[in-house]
């Protein structure tokens, strides 16, 4: 006991003595004509965007404070990268480092930041064992991405993006895989906690529990490792088996939508928003679904998350995109009346699309993050075709 609060007192000098350090971000890029760069990070609920970089002699230096270590990304703004899309663009991937007042040196191509190097700091030096790796995965991701869209501005025909998203899936999958080996061989590293806390959606609340046990006690107070916790617990009363919760929102009449009042059916709960093409574009596909099981007893209610400043413009872009897309089942906007009820939050969604299906009595029966075809299979043996 008494070693144990010798150790958090000296952890706890050392990140005060941290804090009043500040830390300096030197980046020395190439291509970057036409593009801008700047750092992102949480901060008190809040994202902090650092534009003051300071430019000498081919070098462009952040300074400022961070009260705990956070994840960063380094963005770099070049039109030239995204994927142009009829509804807006899909935006090339970013560099990810720790910011913990220290001193990091990153060599990057604007063209292709997510291939930087990254020196500095405890972290970002436990991190490198896999960050390569990481790195040339995501550029075959990425890339897979690319030649498909350029494919399809030329034929038209969407079967192109099949390759891409078999090439993605298993890029993806094998990320996951190298991040989990490094959680499990440095659960002392603060690296783990930011890996662990964007698995919520691929490993099980027992999975992600027992990881979470295993963590460096010290990093247990910052946020990540709080939204965690928090995480853990929501996923134990969302979990398979267990009974849906309310959701106490209004419909497009305002009317209130009550899934006990849905209970004799199943019911699909598609969390989507208009501003994610992943789910506008699963949008046609459950329209097929519906049309096939809809009077075998199949419910579909759509929960929509926007991203505007006021209530009225984002009724106005929701309402939009359900009559652009023809999706006529029940929708309700979880922006409205979110302060007394976040179903987004309720159920634990931390990615879009995510789709719930519950059974005739309102139990949680299957839960997919993506495009649904577990739950494709889940109503095939329902329903049986």
């Amino acid at each position: 006991m008494k070693r144990t609060i010798l150790f958090l007192l000296l952890l706890g000098a050392f990140m005060t003595a941290m804090a009043q350090k500040g830390y300096t971000v030197r980046v020395k890029i190439r291509n970057l004509e036409g593009a801008k760069i700047f750092l992102a990070y949480p901060k008190a609920g809040n994202y902090v965007f650092d534009t003051n970089a300071v430019l000498k002699n081919g070098v462009y230096t952040f300074k400022g404070k961070v009260e705990e270590p956070t994840l960063a990304k380094l963005v770099v703004r070049k039109p030239s990268l995204n994927i142009k899309m009829e509804r807006g663009f899909i935006p090339s991937p970013g560099l990810s480092f720790v910011l913990d007042n220290d001193v990091v040196d990153i060599d990057a191509d604007a063209n292709e930041g997510y291939m930087a190097t990254v020196k500095g700091g405890k972290s970002n030096n436990e991190w490198n064992s896999i960050r390569s790796r990481e790195a040339k995965l995501t550029d075959e991701g990425w890339k897979a991405l690319v030649n498909a869209h350029a494919q399809f501005e030329k034929s038209k025909d969407s079967a192109v993006f099949k390759v891409s998203s078999q090439v993605r899936s298993r890029t993806s999958k094998e990320i996951d895989a190298l991040q989990l080996k490094f959680i499990k061989d440095h659960p002392n590293s603060f690296v783990s906690v930011q890996f662990l806390s964007g698995m919520f959606n691929k490993l099980t609340p027992a999975e992600l529990e027992n990881e979470y046990n295993r963590l460096e006690l010290a990093y247990k107070s910052t946020t990540p490792a709080k939204q965690i916790a928090e995480k853990i617990e929501t996923m134990k009363k969302t979990a398979i088996g267990k009974a849906a919760i309310n959701l106490h929102k209004k419909d497009m009449n305002g009317n209130i939508v009550n899934l006990d009042a849905l209970k004799g059916k199943y019911v699909l709960l598609d969390f989507w928003g208009s501003w994610c093409m992943p789910c506008r574009r699963s949008h046609p596909h459950l329209k097929s679904l519906y049309a096939k099981y809809k009077e075998k007893g199949f419910e579909i209610v759509g929960i929509a998350t926007e991203s505007r400043a006021s209530l009225e413009e984002t009724k106005k872009v929701w309402k939009k995109a359900i009559e652009e897309d023809g999706i006529n089942w029940i929708q309700v906007l979880n922006n409205e009346d979110i302060d007394t009820f976040d179903v987004v939050k309720s159920y634990g969604v931390s990615a879009f699309p995510t789709k719930i299906l519950l059974d005739k009595e309102g139990k949680i029966i299957a839960r997919n993050v993506g495009d649904g075809e577990e739950i494709d299979k889940t109503l095939k043996e329902i329903f049986g075709f």
